[in-house]
């Protein structure tokens, strides 16, 4: 049970009036406490799920009042445990993940520029072309276990069903540069070291089939789930990694060593790979709800990722005809 501590400030309702308010959403406990100059403080325990119906109650009835804000804080461990609850009426209409204000912050940080995202992607690309060029699959995982992928391809994701142009733009930014130094540290590889194009490490990313569609998927559904629900994203990170970075570094590689028509091979995997990720991870945010609470906004992002969709399908259906006749 994942559980989050809401403080809410600016509100000065006594905490009966404010338990009679969210009589209907399924709570751990509820505290006040009294701050300098008049001030209250209200605190409730309650389950990650059940973050985002409480947010639209209070954002609801206490929005225009001064001094308000809401800070939503993990919890780490609670004694006693909290005890599972009669099922209350509003209990179908509760969303099974964390709400949409924790995943949009936690995506943020995934896609904002930093020094450290550059570090780990060009390590990992420097660890996986040495795994190719020595056709060593315990390397060539370490790599997968650097690379900083997941995060900004869900932000693209997500940005398409929030109808978000601005974080769209930060995820197309941060992906692109990422996927740019990859294929050139394999390039700078190809040139200088001597590459096999038969060994099974760079056939396995040049001799495609349709197989690779369903992992992609798998791997964009796993990645979405894995924010909506605020699980590890460690592994699931690996998985991603696993449908992008090999493939951009055997790409660069066999550039690299002017072997153009298995490079081209590798690159349409990379697509292939990239456009079902992204594909399956926003019908993923879609099943979950994840669209603005706005009837405006909603408007707009219904659009947005229908053309989104409509894209990305394109896209595919080319990439597999291209993949058939190559």
């Amino acid at each position: 049970m994942v559980l989050r501590l809401m403080e809410i400030y600016g509100v000065s309702d006594k905490k009966e009036v404010i338990e009679e308010l969210i009589n209907n959403i399924i709570i751990h406990g509820i505290w006040q406490e009294s701050l300098p100059h008049e001030k209250v403080v209200t605190r409730i325990l309650l389950d990650a799920e059940q973050i985002e119906l409480l947010l639209e109650i209070f954002e609801k009835k206490y929005s225009e009042k001064k001094d308000f804000r809401i800070i939503v804080l993990p919890v780490e461990a609670s004694i006693p445990r909290p005890e599972k609850e009669d099922i209350k009426k509003d209990k179908d209409k509760t969303p099974r993940r964390v709400c949409i204000e924790e995943l949009y912050e936690h995506v943020i940080e995934d896609v904002s520029i930093s020094s450290t995202f550059f570090i780990l992607i060009i390590l990992a690309s420097i660890v996986a072309s040495i795994g190719i060029l020595y056709d060593n699959v315990a390397v060539i995982i370490g790599s997968m276990v650097i690379a900083p992928l997941l995060g900004s391809s869900m932000a693209l994701s997500l940005a398409t069903t929030l109808a978000d142009k601005k974080l769209a733009k930060d995820a197309l930014i941060i992906s692109t540069s990422g996927y740019t130094i990859a294929i050139v540290i394999g390039l700078f590889f190809g040139i200088i070291f001597t590459i096999n194009p038969s060994s099974a490490e760079i056939l396995s990313r040049t001799d495609i089939n349709l197989m690779y569609i369903l992992l992609a998927f798998a791997s964009g559904i796993a990645g979405a789930i894995s924010f909506i629900k605020d699980v590890s994203q460690s592994l699931v990170g690996v998985m991603v990694a696993v449908a992008l970075l090999p493939p951009l570094v055997v790409t660069g590689l066999l550039i690299g060593s002017q072997n153009w028509s298995q490079a081209l091979g590798s690159f349409l995997l990379f697509s292939v790979n990239i456009v079902c990720i992204n594909l399956a991870a926003v019908i993923t945010f879609l099943s979950y709800g994840m669209t603005p609470k706005k009837w405006w906004e909603k408007e707009k992002a219904k659009r947005m990722t229908i053309t989104a969709l409509i894209l990305w399908i394109t896209l595919l259906l080319v990439l597999v005809i291209l993949i058939v006749f190559f």
